[in-house]
């Protein structure tokens, strides 16, 4: 892979509605290299995946409103190519399931395991 791919590939949103869970994950991903873009809500992501060069998104699925099960149906419309790791605090398997079958290539469950979440971050960034 190339400087320019690399820095292409580079570019993560991350949406939950608990603004510790937002800064946290950002701090995180900046460390490891990434640019990171925040939102706060399912709507507020999907502005983010239409106006800018977002490559994966880390959603949360529980969230006030437009929940991210929605907002992964909206983004798939939007860019089918979107790499998704959904996020949760709750070990709801119709959910989980419901979003691997809409698209999401991956799920983290909340204490997040950030070992995890790096490999599954890079080996879908790196393909």
């Amino acid at each position: 892979m190339t400087a320019a791919n690399k820095e292409k590939r580079s570019r993560i949103l991350v949406v939950d509605d608990e603004p510790d869970i937002v800064i946290i994950l950002g701090e995180f991903l900046s460390k490891e290299g990434f640019k990171v873009f925040t939102a706060h809500t399912g709507a507020q992501a999907l502005e983010k995946v239409k106006n800018e060069q977002v490559h994966l998104v880390l959603l949360d699925i529980a969230m006030p409103g437009m929940d991210g099960i929605a907002a992964l149906k909206e983004i798939k419309k939007l860019k089918p190519e979107m790499n998704v790791i959904m996020i949760t605090a709750y070990r709801d398997a119709e959910k989980v399931v419901n979003a691997f079958r809409l698209g999401a290539f991956d799920c983290v469950f909340k204490p997040i395991d950030f070992k995890y979440l790096r490999n599954s971050i890079f080996a879908k960034l790196l393909e």
